[in-house]
């Protein structure tokens, strides 16, 4: 992405931000980032695809700063979603995105709501994944039905608790709807209670890099087990040149706000040359989120 085009996506955010979707003007636009009406329709077709860049710029700082806590940590730490579920809130309510969203869910432009669905259900298939972390695949029949409560929960108790007592301490809140909805899952298993099948998910979210805003934790998980099967096969003079590409890789697809596409793919060339990866069976999944991933910033 260009910088100007980058420009205008943050003149846009915030305009949206201070006086609504609905309320701000093409023309409010392109006085704010000194462009002309031409240049806007170059980069954006309407006022509802900017939004959804918008949406998308402000996801992927949310996701990476939500999935940066999982580096070097166990997937089924507990403590380590909590985090990721309060950097997740205190985000969203410190950047006023639900009442945002709320604006634009009361808008007539279809296209844009339906995007705001799909983002959604993208939200509820990472909680479905980071449950399944912590509470392992026997659980899994149940995750769904307790990651949409679990949503659903965070977005509308912690709504009304911040306005009570303000969000110093939105981890309280955070916590006590987790431990409701692992109350549920207790009892919900143990009486094999379940109303929607994971498989339920393959319905709502498109396949490869078009809908894919979780691309950055399945890469996460690929990488640590990638990791991991270095660290039990290889003696350490091999491992390191290894772990040192897979390290790169991971620096810039988590790190770089402006990553190089372009050195990631010679060195997952250099990675698919060697021996020990092309034996290796999950070295092609990751090869795959790899090159999801490079299709989005070429």
């Amino acid at each position: 992405m260009n910088e100007r085009k980058r420009q205008v996506i943050n003149h846009a955010k915030r305009l949206f931000l201070e006086k609504g979707y609905r309320n701000t003007s093409i023309q409010d636009i392109l006085e704010d980032s000194n462009i002309s009406r031409g240049t806007f329709y170059n980069y954006f077709p309407s006022k509802g695809e900017l939004f959804k860049a918008v949406y998308d710029s402000f996801l992927k700082e949310n996701h990476a700063r939500r999935d940066e806590l999982l580096l070097g940590k166990d997937l089924g730490d507990e403590e380590v979603f909590m985090l990721q579920l309060k950097v997740h809130m205190s985000t969203s309510f410190h950047n006023r995105f639900f009442i945002l969203i709320d604006d634009v869910m009361s808008s007539n432009e279809q296209d844009v709501k339906e995007f705001i669905l799909q983002t959604r259900w993208l939200y509820i298939n990472w909680l479905h994944n980071r449950l399944t972390d912590v509470f392992g695949e026997a659980k899994k029949p149940y995750l769904l039905d307790c990651a949409i409560i679990l949503g659903s929960l965070l977005q509308h108790y912690v709504y009304f608790y911040v306005k009570a007592k303000g969000d110093e301490e939105i981890e309280e809140a955070i916590r006590y709807c987790f431990g409701c909805v692992k109350t549920i899952l207790e009892d919900v298993s143990k009486r094999d209670i379940q109303l929607l099948s994971p498989s339920v998910l393959e319905n709502f979210i498109p396949n490869g890099a078009k809908g894919n805003r979780d691309l950055r934790y399945e890469l996460l998980q690929k990488t640590n087990i990638l990791k991991r099967c270095m660290m039990q096969d290889l003696k350490e003079q091999q491992r390191i040149g290894y772990m040192q590409m897979v390290d790169f890789i991971q620096d810039e697809i988590m790190h770089h706000q402006h990553p190089r596409p372009i050195l990631v793919k010679t060195v997952l060339a250099s990675m698919s040359q060697e021996q020990y990866f092309l034996e290796m069976d999950m070295f092609e999944g990751y090869k795959d989120l790899v090159n999801i991933w490079l299709e989005n910033e070429i």
